[in-house]
């Protein structure tokens, strides 16, 4: 038996070299080899693993950053502002409902490539850690959880039109062999990190950030640029998800598909413009003016779709601190050396 010596971390194993060219062949995004066993080895895409080691460094406690000076200073803070705090504590407080985030298990459960499914692993862990952000924000401002989200029920319920309108419903059981289901899944992974978690309420996000840069409400500032962080190494998962899916099955992208895509980010773009007119009013009050957040928000658009192969390469972004937050240069830099799966079997893929 010829064997291949792995290095993975600081840890070396020693696999058989026939049985690792055929495991590694038969890792697919979907329609892969289904296996009972949970094993990484070989590595296929080693972009998956290396995303997921930096979304572990990236680990950190809503506890650690203190709100005391926050909470002294809410009183003072114009009404306004305020309003836009509690609005995107709503919109966090409701965002798995309206955004179609349930929709990741299922992406999770079709997903067959045990690093896919690793890496998935983390945004469970991050559901917690938002949950725990509410926690701590709403006790330490004294906050009343059920009136924030009131603030924002008008808006959830436009988003939700939205995600209800073309979600796909899928499982595990789908036949993933059938085009209609591969362009499905490929549409929901779109919809949900690219047009949604990747998109909407970013307007709302830059008033509540703009504030902490002009010393208002610091702590909660930085409380939500971390959730934002995380946020971005999710977005940049499933643009890499989309991108593989795309590539190992041809079928699923035609012109029209394309297109139903970039009709999809425009009208989540119209969506976000239409929050910015209707509830952002005051947001000049944060140092913000409308015309600049919806440029903004079309730049976003525009860097997501070039991101997926669907549109040309972005103009330089009028507010580049924002660019900071919302595209986490550690999303791209866990990429940097795995960009390009490899289409055969290497000893340094194992």
């Amino acid at each position: 038996m010829s064997t291949t010596t792995v290095t993975l971390g600081d840890r070396t194993f020693e696999i058989d070299e026939a049985k690792a060219q055929e495991a590694y062949a038969a890792k697919k995004v979907i329609n892969g080899r289904d296996t009972m066993f949970f094993n990484i080895l070989p590595l296929k895409y080693q972009w998956a693993y290396e995303l997921y080691k930096e979304m572990k460094n990236n680990h950190w406690e809503p506890e650690d950053i203190a709100l005391r000076g926050d909470a002294a200073q809410w009183p003072s803070i114009s009404e306004d502002q305020q309003q836009a705090v509690q609005m995107l504590l709503g919109y966090q407080a409701t965002s798995g409902e309206i955004t179609g985030a349930e929709e990741i298990y299922a992406i999770r459960d079709i997903v067959t490539a045990p690093e896919l499914k690793l890496v998935f692993g983390r945004y469970v862990h991050e559901q917690n850690t938002q949950q725990d952000v509410l926690v701590h924000i709403f006790s330490s401002l004294s906050l009343d959880p059920v009136a924030c989200t009131k603030h924002f029920a008008e808006a959830a319920s436009k988003v939700k039109a939205l995600t209800d309108k073309h979600l796909v419903e899928l499982d595990r059981s789908a036949d993933m062999t059938q085009l209609a289901n591969k362009q499905a899944f490929a549409k929901n992974t779109f919809l949900f990190s690219q047009c949604m978690e990747g998109l909407q309420f970013y307007s709302l996000y830059a008033v509540v950030l703009e504030m902490g840069r002009t010393g208002k409400l610091t702590g909660t500032a930085e409380i939500l640029a971390s959730l934002l962080c995380d946020a971005g190494f999710r977005c940049e998962l499933f643009r890499k998800l989309f991108s593989e899916l795309n590539r190992e099955n041809n079928d699923i992208r035609t012109d029209a598909f394309d297109a139903e895509l970039v009709a999809l980010m425009d009208e989540a773009v119209a969506l976000e413009k239409s929050f910015i007119r209707d509830y952002l009013s005051g947001a000049a009050s944060a140092g913000l003016e409308n015309d600049t957040l919806d440029s903004y928000i079309d730049h976003v658009a525009a860097r997501r779709l070039a991101a997926c192969g669907l549109g040309p390469a972005t103009d330089p972004s009028p507010l580049p601190w924002l660019d900071e937050v919302f595209f986490p240069a550690g999303a791209n830099q866990a990429n940097a050396a795995a960009t390009q799966s490899q289409t055969e079997f290497q000893d340094d893929d194992l």
